[in-house]
């Protein structure tokens, strides 16, 4: 088997860094002394959502959503062979391609809805005019924002559930240690690389990230938070 260069630096940064947050998101959630930095993880970590779609359009070849394999068809041919040592993906399978998905899709309504709610119960952020309109004093968008992260727990789940499986049952392809390297074993050598330009874009976006945290600490009465 080959030694291919799957995950650039660029998706595994983003990777651990959207693990991070999500995991800061959850500690923060319940601590009321903690509503501002919880809301500012929430901002952060849309970022992190919002490049990788970016990413996702004009990153390397395995980051791409069009070498997610959704079709019904390599869906069943996962599942039929999920238990062969011999697996033909590369890049992401079926099953965590819908996970991946997913759960980028919730994380996005979770912080929407979240703002929503920062909005109508503290008067705070851009939604802060919801507090004095029709929506005030109403708990259903925190009521939908707590369910939502209770479904993201559930993709979470499966998401180490599949890693788990992987490393059992496929364990020459390395996937887990691929996380954190970046090489996987492959039939044939599959090694990608950025240009220049994928370059720029994960540099700048990783400068607004940091950007961001930097200002929200020092401005704490920004639009997003006061």
């Amino acid at each position: 088997m080959e030694k291919s260069y799957i995950w650039t630096l660029a998706t595994r940064v983003f990777h651990w860094l959207l693990a991070l947050f999500i995991l800061l998101s959850f500690i923060t959630s319940d601590i009321d002394d903690f509503l501002n930095y919880h809301v500012i993880v929430g901002y952060a970590v849309l970022i992190l959502i919002f490049y990788r779609i970016v990413w996702g359009i004009i990153g390397p070849k395995f980051s791409q959503f069009k070498d997610f394999p959704l079709s019904k068809k390599n869906v069943k041919e996962f599942l039929s062979n999920m238990f062969n040592s011999e697996q033909k993906y590369v890049g992401h399978n079926p099953m965590a391609s819908y996970v991946m998905i997913s759960m980028f899709l919730i994380i996005f309504l979770i912080i929407l809805t979240g703002a929503i709610a920062f909005g109508i119960e503290e008067g705070k952020g851009i939604f802060s005019s919801f507090k004095t309109g029709i929506l005030g004093k109403n708990e259903l968008f925190e009521d939908i924002h707590e369910i939502l992260s209770n479904l993201l727990i559930v993709l979470i789940v499966a998401h180490l559930s599949g890693v788990l499986f992987d490393k059992i049952f496929h364990k020459k392809h390395e996937t887990l240690k691929s996380i954190f390297s970046g090489y996987k074993k492959t039939k044939y050598l599959e090694s990608v690389e950025l240009n220049i330009f994928q370059k720029i874009v994960a540099t700048t976006f990783l400068i607004l990230f940091i950007t961001f945290l930097i200002y929200s600490f020092i401005n704490p009465e920004n639009i997003l938070l006061g």
